[in-house]
């Protein structure tokens, strides 16, 4: 039988010639879901505020907290402009248009439950409904109160979720009818009015009321962000 010695290199070279095989398909980028932040409270005692600003309603605004028509707390709030520098007059109220463009604003509510026939559905959260716009970082409590009214070795969380602020009391040992807790938190915006944009979650579900809050923030051309404005 005759051989083809060449026969199996001749083989081997048309082989590498072929076609490359295609790259894998790169992956599909996936939306990023950003969970909520854990924040340090300061405490509200520790601050210090300016005049508060007055509205149509005054220098606070005062409403209830609602689930399917039975009101779950009260709710009081205002929103204090940052104090007079050193050596200059307080004011006897807050006008935001005077204030420098850097200047801070503080939102302050006072949640009170009501008395309500399950002693199980009390507020056990306090929140934002919507993105907190201008956030400063600073956000907190007044603990004095909140170890008055939840007890020694009570826990309130505070968390910025996707743009949302929540207070969580997380250990307490109850937080009755007619007892009053601060919160409070900064803002480099001053409030555009009156919005539905608090509440309170509850064991049986959340209720929602209105206090002061701030405007969207605009984008440039930039694509940068600032204040919308509320003229």
């Amino acid at each position: 039988m005759r051989s083809f010695p060449l026969a199996l290199p001749l083989v081997i070279a048309l082989s590498a010639c072929g076609p490359e095989p295609a790259p894998d398909p790169s992956p599909t980028p996936s939306e990023t879901v950003v969970g909520p932040r854990t924040l340090v409270p300061a405490g509200f005692n520790d601050m210090e505020l300016g005049p508060k600003i007055v509205g149509p309603q005054g220098p606070e605004v005062s409403g209830t907290l609602v689930r399917e028509g039975t009101t779950v707390a009260e709710i009081v709030s205002y929103v204090a402009c940052p104090p007079p520098a050193e050596g200059e007059e307080p004011a006897e109220e807050c006008v935001p248009a005077n204030q420098a463009d850097d200047a801070v604003y503080t939102y302050v509510h006072r949640i009170t439950p009501v008395d309500l026939a399950d002693n199980l559905d009390t507020p056990m959260v306090f929140r934002t409904t919507r993105k907190a716009h201008g956030f400063a970082n600073n956000i907190g409590f007044d603990r004095e109160q909140a170890q008055a009214v939840l007890g020694e070795g009570y826990a309130i969380r505070v968390q910025e979720d996707n743009g949302a602020l929540a207070w969580r009391v997380e250990v307490s040992n109850g937080w009755s009818a007619g007892e009053e807790l601060t919160f409070f938190w900064q803002s480099t915006l001053p409030p555009e009015g009156p919005a539905d944009a608090y509440a309170v979650g509850t064991e049986n579900g959340r209720a929602v009321g209105t206090g002061p809050f701030p405007p969207e923030e605009a984008a440039d051309d930039d694509g940068s962000a600032e204040p919308a404005r509320t003229d």
